[in-house]
């Protein structure tokens, strides 16, 4: 491997495979206000004394208010807050308006929902780069019983364990056990076991997974604009604008209208029609003498009954 500069691009995308926690970093201004912002780069440091450390961008709006806070709140994000987190990363909104949040003794502004809430005072901040690290001491914690939120591959996730053993000898239907026969329960592992065999062989082709989402979105040389393709594809902008440059440059999609759309091409046709019939194959194989067709109809249903308001 040779060394040399390192391209932006490849470098963030490269640090997307590394999966972490999202949260919202909470603080109040010397003048009053109250500040926040969403936050990936938090990580453990110390258990005696109990530190942490997390990183904000010098560009950032409220970098001066996080380097000089005495105090300020870490809040890991729940798996069904994922708005609060795009809100949070907003530039020139006021964060706060309709949020659920009070202060606390110390004046910082505390959300009532999230996961696990860090309380910290400063204990030192360092210079990295163009990010600011900063360390903090915890003072107290509050954690809920929810599930978290996780950003990998320029999209969100959420965390699910995975088997430790995948023996075909266990009959899940005949074990006895009341969960084997929810449905709930068989749809994680279903989807589990699937996806895995599927993805292998995505990456088997050369495509990363986010490649592979957007190429399946245009398929038949399809035009999307930006936010349907995101939408569709689970990523968030930067990601979804890096994706696409790559794949512009093989050829494998066009940006038009002053990148405001995005079509497919003949390249990126051919590129993924073998994924396809691989998947469906692989789907018929899944379902057996089953009709897939029936059972992708009850899944949607499923789908339109479980949707949120």
């Amino acid at each position: 491997m040779t060394q040399g500069a390192i391209d932006a691009r490849e470098f963030r995308t490269a640090l997307s495979c590394f999966a972490t926690g999202v949260t919202v970093v909470t603080a109040r201004a010397a003048n009053g206000e109250d500040c926040g912002m969403t936050a990936s780069s938090f990580n453990s440091v110390s258990m005696d004394p109990p530190l942490v450390l997390w990183s904000v961008t010098k560009s950032a709006n409220s970098a001066d208010v996080f380097r000089h806070a005495e105090r300020y709140a870490i809040h890991v994000l729940g798996s069904d807050q994922q708005d609060l987190s795009n809100r949070f990363a907003t530039r020139g909104i006021d964060k706060f308006d309709g949020t659920d949040y009070q202060r606390d003794e110390h004046g910082v502004p505390v959300l009532n929902q999230h996961a696990v809430r860090f309380d910290c005072k400063q204990w030192a901040v360092y210079e990295g780069g163009d990010h600011w690290i900063v360390v903090g001491e915890v003072c107290r914690i509050d954690r809920r019983n929810k599930e978290s939120l996780v950003f990998c591959e320029g999209a969100y996730a959420t965390t699910n364990p995975i088997r430790t053993t995948n023996s075909r000898d266990q009959d899940t239907t005949e074990t006895g056990s009341p969960v084997d026969r929810l449905l709930l329960y068989n749809l994680a592992r279903a989807y589990r076991q699937m996806s895995q065999q599927f993805h292998a062989g995505v990456r088997d082709s050369g495509l990363s997974i986010p490649q592979w989402r957007i190429l399946a979105s245009l398929y038949g040389k399809v035009s999307r604009n930006m936010q349907d393709l995101q939408d569709r594809t689970f990523l968030d902008g930067e990601s979804l604008s890096d994706s696409i440059a790559g794949l512009q440059q093989e050829g494998l999609c066009q940006l038009n209208d002053n990148g405001s759309t995005v079509s497919g091409t003949d390249q990126g046709h051919e590129r993924v029609r073998h994924l396809f019939e691989h998947g469906q194959q692989q789907e018929q194989a899944a379902v057996g003498e089953n009709s897939l067709n029936d059972l992708i109809d009850q899944l949607a249903e499923v789908v339109k009954n479980t949707q949120s308001e």
